[in-house]
C-alpha cells in the first residue's frame, strides 16, 4: 500500500530528468528519512543539490521543500494503520482479490472530493459528451456512456483516431471531451487534445500517469493508479480504477440532481421490466 503522495510522484516518472528519477526513487524507498531530516541533509545523502530537490519539489505540486515534506508526512500517517498484511500467494483467490483491494484504495488516495464534484458538474451542465478511449479502456468507457444516455445525457463513444478527428467539428464550448486512456503519451493523444482546446473545449483526463506539459490542455485530471504497480499485472487492468471513478462521479451526479436521479429509476425500471422473463413459462 503506498500513500497519496508516493503514488503522485509514481504517475509523474516518465517525465523525471535522470537527477529527478534519482530522489523520486531514494523517497519512494525511504520516506521516513526524508519527512525527518532537512533539505540540507537530504542533498548530502543523495549526494544531490538543494535547488535540484526543491524543483523536484515544484514539479510533483509543491512550493518547496517543506511543503512537500509536511505533504508526505501527512499521507503517511493516513496509510499507516493499513499495511499489506501475509498474503499466501499460492491461494489465488485470496491474492488477486488482494490485489484489487490494494489498487482501489491506491485510487481513492489519489481523488479528492472537489475534483470529482468539478468532473460531475461539466457533464451535467454540457450540452454533448464526448467520451474517447483507447485500447481496453474503451470497455468501461462505453458502459458509463451508457449509464449517461440513461439519465438523458447526449454521449458518443469516440474509438478509432479518425473517428476523434472528424468528431472535432461537432465540438464548440458547450462540449466535454472525457479521455479515457492508459497514458497520455498514447499515441495520438496530445495532438487531439491540442486541437480541441482550440474550439474551447472543455476536456476531462483519466489516465494512469500524468505530464505537467499537459496541464494547459486539460480542465479536469484524474490519475489512477497504473496495474502495473499490481502484484499480478498480467491478470489485473486499469479497468477496476476507471471504474471506481465513474461510479464516484456518476453517483455525485444522482446525489446532486433529483431530476436525473428520477430519469435512472424510471430507466433501470424499464430496463428490469424488459429482462424479465414470464414466470408462467417455468411453473412446474
Amino acid at each position: 500500500m503506498q500513500s497519496a503522495v508516493i503514488l503522485k510522484i509514481i504517475s509523474l516518472e516518465s517525465t523525471f530528468t535522470t537527477s529527478e528519477y534519482e530522489i523520486s526513487q531514494f523517497v519512494i524507498d525511504n520516506p521516513d528519512f526524508v519527512i525527518t531530516n532537512t533539505i540540507t541533509t537530504l542533498a548530502r545523502k543523495i549526494n544531490t543539490s538543494e535547488a535540484s530537490i526543491n524543483r523536484f519539489c515544484k514539479k510533483i505540486g509543491y512550493k518547496g521543500f517543506n511543503k512537500f515534506k509536511i505533504a508526505l508526512a501527512q499521507s503517511n500517517t493516513q496509510f499507516d494503520k493499513i499495511s499489506d498484511e501475509s498474503i499466501d500467494d499460492s491461494n489465488l483467490l485470496e491474492y488477486v482479490t488482494h490485489d484489487y483491494q490494494k489498487m482501489l484504495l491506491n485510487t481513492c488516495a489519489l481523488l479528492d472530493e472537489k475534483t470529482i464534484e468539478d468532473a460531475a458538474s461539466a457533464i451535467t451542465l454540457s450540452r454533448k459528451i464526448f467520451i474517447l478511449s483507447i485500447y481496453n479502456t474503451s470497455f468501461i468507457s462505453d458502459e458509463f456512456a451508457f449509464k449517461l444516455r440513461q439519465i438523458g445525457l447526449d454521449v458518443m463513444s469516440l474509438k478509432e483516431s479518425l473517428e476523434a478527428q472528424l468528431s472535432i467539428e461537432n465540438m464548440n464550448s458547450d462540449s466535454l471531451l472525457i479521455a479515457v486512456v492508459p497514458s497520455i503519451i498514447s499515441k495520438d493523444v496530445i495532438p487531439f487534445l491540442s486541437n480541441i482546446k482550440k474550439k474551447n473545449v472543455k476536456t476531462m483526463l483519466l489516465s494512469g500517469n500524468d505530464n505537467p506539459k499537459i496541464n494547459d490542455l486539460i480542465d479536469i485530471k484524474i490519475i489512477t493508479p497504473d496495474h502495473v504497480m499490481a502484484n499480478n499485472p498480467l491478470v489485473l487492468t486499469n479497468s477496476p480504477m476507471i471504474s471506481l471513478i465513474f461510479d464516484i462521479i456518476y453517483a455525485t451526479i444522482l446525489r446532486d440532481n433529483r431530476g436525473l436521479r428520477q430519469r435512472k429509476l424510471s430507466s433501470d425500471t424499464i430496463i428490469n421490466s424488459f429482462q424479465s422473463a414470464d414466470s408462467s413459462k417455468y411453473e412446474w
